[in-house]
């Protein structure tokens, strides 16, 4: 039995030892478990007594599980190995990283290191806020050392050795050895990683990497004070705000401050500072040298930005450590204390050499300058430079003074030992005391005291001799103005102003209630004129308004608008206001200052009733009905202002509308100033949009909101219809930019156009027709030039979400991208269809480039051509169809074709063979079976152009719905537009030069198809030389046309009489020539021309023939000769009947007619004017210019008629060139003898002509009539008149 018993021991034994060796870790050391503090209760008087790791990490777990608001005292120094520890792969030993005292929970107590030392601390964690603490809040955590400290976390937010994160905490007598080190992401410091509060007296000799807000003493911090603080340790952020003390800055002081490390970054990078918004700088030294990629960066700090930034005491930095910016040392003006600085009082920056950091003379000046507290010192003969926290003090044997302008005077003898006679420090103000006299306290400004100012560095102090600093010039507030119930101020009396419509001049005082309160604004008072509403928009000129508007002075707020944010932007308040009710409109600095100067107040009324000429009532079945850019732009308003759901229609009687008047560019010369149209849909358009097919013209967009086009923000709406002519939109950095819109979400977008003299440019999500979408886009067709950054399309810059389709829409023009995702139709497709489209354009980007799409996450491709070159910098991710197809559930169908001959260039070098690919990078799945090269497809341009591509994508049918055609032997590629005769049908055919083919517009093999070969450049005559051939030369082709004009604009058919006829109906333009070189007959012809005020008479010479029956504007007269006396002009007046073709006449207005319209049908049209019979002088026609710039004028005995006047070409100025006007005549003698009486007949010497004798006789009363044979008649006769007339006798013949 007792065997049995000690056997039975035996095995429980073991079966224990078992156990222990499981529970055991790895390496063979016992596990540490935490045990409780044995002194002490953790309240703040009674704190925690802590002499161990065990106990150290009870109160971890105490502070995470049970209670934040516990305190604690170290009494001994801690090494933490055994609760936190690297793997070792030699010892079996896992990795055991420390849980951060208030890890889940904020530790709000307060942690003594009472001088001890904490050794070992090892963490390496993924989660945020990772340092000895994880989060501390309002505590104090002091007086702690920080040996061999390993501090890593990957996390994105808050890595530091002492904490991850502080808020509202004091930090104080922190140091960390040169053996430590801490590794991170974003807000990552030697102390603490990010947060607010107090940090004093810390030194960090680690070494500290991260990423963004990188700092020796703190990554990223706000509202703090750091003061009497060192960095000794190397500070390494691979982007931007890294500083030796503080990597990002928001706001507060930095005093008494030291970094000695060097510091690296991409940009803002700086000694003390990377980036600061606010801060005060008082009494620091830099010492390291600074690395950076950027300018922004300097020896003290990398930005400052914020102008309330002050300096005080000295800014000191080493003038030998090296500003090291993309991998240049500056040199020179090159090496900046701040890379981009606002900091008030630069004087006090000051550069120092090594011998003069070296000598304890920057130390002196440092000691002069620190408050009590602070103490800085250096061992002369030992330390290179002034040391924070020295015990050795630095004297100097003579006075040693800085003049506030930031000058030092003196240097003397300095020594670690007092000397008898011992130089002091002082500072110099300037020698001009500004005197400020006390003010009394008024409704918007405050009372002061009276006080002095140094006039250099504008400190201000309590007596004339500048020793008593001003804590506060204010001795009484203001209050703001106190209204009655008139609108009367009771303290000042002000009253409320009224405002009116348009522009109104303002002051903004000084206001000193909230935001949310009456009291905070001033105030303004508008009476609305009708139901509508109101549009109130200020004008700081670069200050920063908020507004709000009320009812009643008593009452909450209606609205209020916060468009001002503290960032130099003004309000807008848009409200709804009914008629005749008074409304207050408030207006202030955004922080409630007073801004200096005037501010513009807009206020407009957008009536809920339609302008002028404006029908219908706003809906779907009734939309507005647009005519003028003044309809647009009230429709704009009316939409803008929350009428968001309202329809329009551009009217059926309107062909275009011209933007010009409501949006242009500036001309400096008409001293016009620029006016960028505002988009429809300042918030989302939710109606429907009906172009009608017409033009919108001159559309002008200069702008930096974020929606940009012609609407800004559309959603869930329906736009359609629209061509662009000559529109020029232009984006910013951060906005989406397209000429129809900038936003487009869930819309319906059909049938809009853009005509190659338009142009967008944007950055990112830039389009020709949209910036961003999503939705359906179809029939769409871009030919303006698109540039953009990344996210570039001809049709869309990007689309996102999913359930989008593009369909049948077409770029022609150039695509250019400076950055990734560009393509001819999309930059970038989230997820959606995409079919029966083309890209004809040049294509450029970057990165993820192709004709179709640039990137693509998921899409289903349909029938598609890509036509374009594609320029790309980066290889294997680019193609002649996409650039970038992601996911493999994609998947093609139809044809996706392409230009085999189009060029791929990467990076510069033309790609060939292999290396040219369709798409870059990813995979299609293939339907129905089929596999990649069934589907796509490389085409010559042979192919391309002999309608083989066109009826493939059609699915090889030429019947039913199509979406592809083209016109063989004109168009080199398939289109998408359907016009008459470019169907594309399959069969036996034969070209115009007799050789074979497959396809023709024609379902007849009769017709012949036109070979490109044969397409003739410019007009040629046929063989019989009667008439032109245009198109093609061969009769039997579909291309082939006669023409009547070398130019080949006058279109004709050939009859069976071989007659030639216009296809079209001709109009003759007054002031254009006319040149027919073969006769022809004109189905109808018109011509008209508008008379000159106070001109009657003109001269006509036409191609065709006037019937005199239908012409009621005029009288016809021709020019028959002269007298045999040669001394007066012989006209006859034609009787009724018809003027035979290019028979040159004269003609006479009637009474109160002021333009001439001639007309004819079936009418023979002939090739020149007829020459006149006369012997004498003749009337002879043009129907072209004749003289002007580079043409041959008349002859200088010639005459012409002008203003009821011949005029004789030899005595008008500069006879060279003078001429007439295409369809009308001048007068020719035949030889001088005649031209001389002739110009002395019509009256030369007294400036009249025979026209002018002749209207002035007939209508004079007291002219005396003779006929041949003296007999007194009652006026002119036919036959020869003898007229007396004043001193004067006239002879005139009418027949």
């Amino acid at each position: 039995m007792k065997k049995k018993q000690l056997h039975k021991s035996n095995r429980l034994v073991t079966m224990l030892l078992l156990v222990i060796a499981i529970l055991m870790p790895y390496g063979g050391a016992w596990a540490q478990t935490p045990s409780r503090p044995s002194s002490g209760d953790g309240k703040v008087d009674n704190p925690f007594l802590i002499s161990t790791a065990a106990e150290l990490a009870w109160f971890r777990d105490y502070v995470n599980n049970e209670s934040q608001y516990v305190s604690a005292t170290l009494t001994e120094d801690i090494d933490l190995s055994e609760f936190c520890h690297a793997a070792d792969a030699a010892t079996n030993t896992e990795e055991l990283s420390w849980v951060p005292i208030g890890n889940g929970r904020m530790y709000c107590g307060t942690f003594d290191g009472n001088g001890k030392t904490i050794r070992n601390l090892y963490i390496n964690s993924t989660i945020m806020y990772k340092g000895f603490f994880g989060y501390a809040n309002s505590g104090s955590i002091k007086n702690i050392t920080f040996d061999n400290a390993k501090v890593k976390n990957t996390h994105y937010n808050g890595t530091g050795i002492l904490t991850g994160a502080f808020e509202k905490c004091t930090i104080e007598n922190i140091k960390t050895l040169a053996n430590c080190s801490v590794e991170g992401t974003y807000n990552t410091g030697g102390i603490a990683g990010t947060g607010t509060g107090n940090i004093s007296n810390c030194e960090n000799r680690a070494m500290v990497n991260g990423t963004n807000n990188v700092g020796g003493i703190v990554g990223n911090s706000s509202d703090n004070t750091i003061s009497s603080c060192a960095n000794y340790g190397a500070v390494t952020g691979t982007e931007h705000a890294v500083g030796g003390m503080v990597g990002f800055f928001i706001s507060g002081t930095i005093q008494n401050c030291a970094n000695y490390g060097d510091i690296s970054g991409a940009d803002y990078v700086g000694n003390q500072i990377g980036y600061a918004s606010i801060c005060n700088l008082n009494n620091v030294l830099g010492i390291g040298n600074v690395t950076a990629t950027t300018s922004q960066s300097g020896l003290l700090a990398g930005v400052i930005l914020d102008s309330s930034s002050t300096a005080a005491g000295i800014l000191a930095y080493n003038s030998s450590a090296k500003l090291t910016i993309n991998g240049i040392e500056q040199t020179g003006d090159a090496v900046k204390a701040i890379g981009i600085s606002s900091l008030s009082s630069t004087r006090r920056i000051k550069a120092f050499s090594a011998e003069q950091l070296k000598s304890g003379f920057v130390a002196f000046i440092l000691q002069g300058n620190a408050s009590e507290s602070a103490k800085w010192g250096q061992k002369l003969n030992t330390d290179d430079y002034p040391l924070l926290n020295s015990a050795d003090k630095v004297y100097s044997d003579c006075p040693v003074t800085m003049k506030c302008s930031g000058e030092l005077e003196g240097t003397g003898t300095f020594t670690n030992t007092k000397p008898a006679q011992e130089g002091t420090f002082t500072m110099q103000h300037g020698n001009s005391i500004i005197h400020h006299e006390s003010v009394d306290v008024t409704c918007t400004v405050d009372g002061t005291i009276e006080y002095w100012e140094c006039d250099v560095c504008n400190e201000t102090y309590l007596d004339e001799k500048l020793t008593q600093p001003v804590g506060n010039i204010i001795k009484e507030a203001a209050t703001g103005h106190n209204y009655d119930e008139n609108d009367k101020c009771t303290k000042c009396q002000k009253e409320i102003q009224f405002v009116k419509l348009g522009n109104n001049n303002i002051t903004i005082e000084k206001v000193f209630g909230t935001k949310k309160k009456i009291s905070g604004y001033n105030l303004y008072k508008f009476t609305a004129p009708e139901e509508g509403a109101l549009v109130v928009t200020a004008d700081s000129h670069g200050e920063d308004t908020y507004g709000a508007l009320w009812d009643s002075r008593t009452a909450k707020y209606l609205i209020k608008e916060n468009s001002g944010n503290g960032d130099g932007d003004d309000f807008k308040i848009t409200y709804e206001v009914t008629k005749g009710t008074t409304y207050y409109i408030g207006a202030r600095e955004y922080d409630g200052d007073a801004i200096v100067g005037e501010v513009t107040l807009n206020v407009k009324m957008i009536g809920n009733q339609p302008p002028a000429g404006v029908t219908g009532n706003g809906t779907e079945a009734e939309p507005f009905i647009l005519k003028t850019a003044d309809h647009l732009a009230w429709f704009r308003d009316y939409v803008n202002v929350g009428k968001t759901s309202a329809c329009a229609k551009i009217a059926d009687d309107v062909e275009e509308i011209d933007m010009s008047t409501v949006c242009h560019e500036a001309d400096a010369e008409k001293q016009v100033a620029e006016l960028s149209w505002t988009p429809i849909g300042s918030k989302k358009y939710q109606g429907t949009f009906d172009g009608n097919g017409k033009t919108i013209r001159n559309l002008f967009i200069s702008s930096t909101s974020n929606e940009i086009g012609f609407f800004g923000c559309a959603a869930d709406c329906r736009i359609k219809n629209i061509t662009f002519d000559n529109a020029k939109v232009k984006g910013n950095d951060n906005c989406s930019t397209g000429i129809l819109a900038g936003y487009a979400g869930s819309c319906v977008i059909e049938n809009i156009k853009t005509t190659e003299n338009c142009s967008v440019e944007g950055k990112e999500e830039t389009g020709g027709i949209a910036g961003r979408a999503n939705g359906n886009i179809s029939n769409c067709e871009n030919h303006a030039i698109v540039n953009g950054s990344y996210y570039v399309g001809g049709i869309v810059g990007i689309c996102f979400d999913s359930e989008n389709s593009i369909t049948s829409c077409a770029n022609y023009g150039a695509i250019t991208g400076t950055d990734q995702f560009v393509g001819g139709i999309i930059g970038y497709f989230g997820e959606g269809s995409l079919q029966n489209s083309a890209n004809y354009g040049n294509i450029t980007g970057d990165a993820r480039v192709g004709n179709l799409i640039g990137y693509a996450n998921i899409c289903n491709i349909n029938n598609v051509l890509g036509i374009g070159n594609i320029t790309a910098n980066h290889a294997n991710c680019n193609g002649l169809l996409a650039g970038v197809i992601w996911d493999s559930s994609s998947t093609a169908s139809g044809i996706l074709a392409y230009n085999s001959s189009a060029k791929m260039t990467i990076d510069g070098t033309e790609l060939t063979g292999d290396a040219v690919v369709a798409i870059g990078s990813g995979s299609l799945t293939y339907l129905d079976g089929k596999n990649e090269a069934d589907v796509v497809k490389a085409f010559t341009p042979e192919q391309l152009k002999s309608g083989e591509v066109a009826y493939l994508l059609n699915g090889s049918k030429s019947e039913g719905k199509l979406a592809w055609y083209q016109q063989l032997g004109s168009d080199a590629y398939p289109v998408l537009k359907a016009a008459e005769g470019n169907t594309v049908y399959n069969g036996s055919f034969r070209y115009c030069d007799n050789t074979t083919c497959s396809y023709s517009n024609s379902t007849s093999e009769d017709v012949l198809v036109h070979q490109m070969s044969a397409t003739l450049t410019s007009p040629e005559h046929d063989a019989d030389e009667h008439i032109y051939h245009m198109g093609c030369r061969n009769e039997g082709c579909t291309l082939h046309k006669y023409v009547a004009d070398k130019a080949g604009n006058i279109e004709v058919t050939k009859e069976a009489n071989n007659k030639f006829v216009a296809t079209e109906d001709l109009t003759l333009v007054d002031g254009e020539d006319f040149k027919d070189y073969e006769a022809f007959t004109s189905k109808t012809i018109s011509y008209s021309r508008n008379i000159p005020e106070g001109a009657a008479w003109g001269t006509l010479c036409l191609p065709f023939a006037i019937d005199q029956s239908k012409v009621t504007e005029c009288k016809f007269y021709s020019l028959t000769g002269i007298d045999a006396d040669k001394e007066c002009i012989t006209l006859e007046s034609y009787e009724e009947g018809i003027i035979p073709a290019g028979t040159p006449v004269l003609f006479k207005m009637k009474e109160g007619k002021t333009s001439l319209s001639l007309s004819a049908s079936n009418a023979e049209i002939i090739t020149a004017p007829k020459a006149g019979t006369n012997t004498d002088v003749n009337l002879v026609g043009s129907f072209t210019k004749i003289g002007g710039k580079d043409n041959q004028g008349l002859a200088e005995n010639d005459y012409i008629i002008g203003k009821n006047k011949f005029w004789l070409v030899s005595e008008l100025d500069g006879d060279n060139r003078v001429g007439i006007k295409p369809m009308r005549a001048y007068i020719h003698p035949t030889n001088v003898s005649q031209a001389r009486a002739t110009m002395l007949s019509i009256g030369k010497g007294d400036g009249t002509t025979a026209i002018d004798n002749l209207n002035a006789i007939s209508n004079d009363a007291n002219a005396e009539y003779y006929d041949a044979n003296g007999r007194r008649t009652n006026g002119l006769q036919k036959g020869l008149n003898i007229v007396k007339r004043g001193s004067k006798t006239y002879k005139i013949m009418v027949k």
